[in-house]
């Protein structure tokens, strides 16, 4: 049930048909777990706090650094050293002290995945590490588990949403059948601007919130955003016949 301080913070929101008793309800009960709290990851859970997602697991076994506070808007000087899951359950507290967040400073890895993934709604990767995408994409497939992938480098984003189902395959693999880490620019070597993973992670949190309402327009479809043109384009993306997880 919504509480009276709930329904202060969320009342503009309630306004809208989208998001009526039942819905909200709803959005309030699903369990996401999101992987990398980085610059994609730190905007997309302020959203999603911000709309309602009170069941939160965070995964990410960094900690704060100089360099990552051009993007990862979460933190500040203050926060240098310390763990980035202990620091961003703290800050998303402060807007809803009913949320309900768990927190794990460990990397993904074969050992830990069933722990950590199990029992989830929706699982958001933002690990942009091509070794624990494919072990998530692996896991997501073969429990059938919704999965948001999401990267980041210089100008642009991507996202892209697989709905898992039994029987109805598409997954990460299909887009990039490789098992070997293909050559791709990396943040560390070409660059990011703060507001390319600031876009990547709110449209990611839009991406999450249509899935919860079952608007599910551009589910499975690669969305490409590029934060200086400001355009955004779609990918029809089809089911690769070879996929190992077949």
């Amino acid at each position: 049930m919504i509480n009276e301080e709930e329904l202060k913070i969320f009342s503009r929101q309630l306004i809208l048909k989208d998001f009526n008793e039942t819905n909200f309800e709803f959005i309030q009960k699903q369990k996401v777990i999101v992987i990398g709290i980085g610059g994609i990851g730190c905007p997309l859970i302020q959203y999603l706090v911000a709309t309602g997602i009170k069941n939160l697991t965070l995964i990410d076994n960094d900690i704060i650094k100089l360099s990552n506070l051009n993007r990862q808007i979460l933190f500040n000087k203050k926060d240098l050293g310390k763990k980035k899951v202990d620091v961003a359950k703290k800050k998303l507290d402060y807007f809803n002290t009913k949320n309900n967040i768990i927190t794990f400073s460990e990397k993904i890895n074969n050992k830990n995945i069933s722990q950590f993934l199990s029992d989830a709604s929706l699982i958001i990767d933002t690990t942009d590490n091509w070794k624990s995408m494919l072990l998530i994409n692996k896991y997501c497939v073969k429990n059938s588990l919704p999965l948001l992938c999401c990267s980041v480098t210089g100008y642009d984003g991507q996202i892209i949403l697989f709905k898992n189902e039994k029987n109805k395959h598409l997954c990460l693999n299909c887009v990039y059948p490789n098992q070997n880490e293909p050559n791709l620019p990396r943040c560390d070597t070409v660059g990011i601007l703060g507001t390319t993973a600031g876009l990547t992670g709110l449209s990611a949190a839009q991406l999450t919130i249509n899935f919860f309402i079952k608007n599910h327009v551009n589910v499975e479809k690669l969305i490409m955003i590029n934060a200086k043109s400001l355009k955004i384009d779609y990918i029809e993306i089809k089911k690769y016949s070879n996929c190992i997880y077949l």
